[in-house]
C-alpha cells in the first residue's frame, strides 16, 4: 500500500470523527451558531469524502468535484460568521 494512500485512509477516518462533533452540537444549538456548526459539519463530511474517494483511485472525482464543494462550503461558513459578527457589532 503506497503512503499517500494511507496518509488518506487516516486522514478519512480522522476527519469523519471529528465531524461528529460539530454534528452533534447542531442539534442542541439554536439560532445563527447552529447555522456555524451545521456548515462545520458538512464541511468535514465533505472533505473527508474527499480522502475517501482518493481512497478508491477517483482522484479526478476528488479534485473536481468534492475539493472544490468543500471549500465553497468553507467559504461560506466565513461570510456568514462575518454577517453575524457584523450585525452584532451594529447591535452592541
Amino acid at each position: 500500500m503506497s503512503e499517500i494512500i494511507e496518509i488518506n485512509i487516516i486522514n478519512s477516518i480522522a476527519i469523519f470523527f471529528a465531524s461528529v462533533v460539530p454534528i452533534y452540537l447542531s442539534y442542541h444549538l439554536k439560532g445563527n451558531l447552529q447555522k456555524l456548526t451545521i456548515l462545520v459539519g458538512i464541511f468535514s463530511i465533505v472533505h473527508a469524502i474527499y480522502h475517501t474517494t482518493e481512497i478508491f483511485g477517483f482522484e479526478d472525482v476528488a479534485e473536481d468535484i468534492f475539493e472544490p464543494v468543500s471549500v465553497l462550503v468553507l467559504v461560506i461558513f466565513g461570510f456568514w460568521y462575518l454577517r453575524i459578527r457584523s450585525i452584532r457589532r451594529a447591535t452592541a
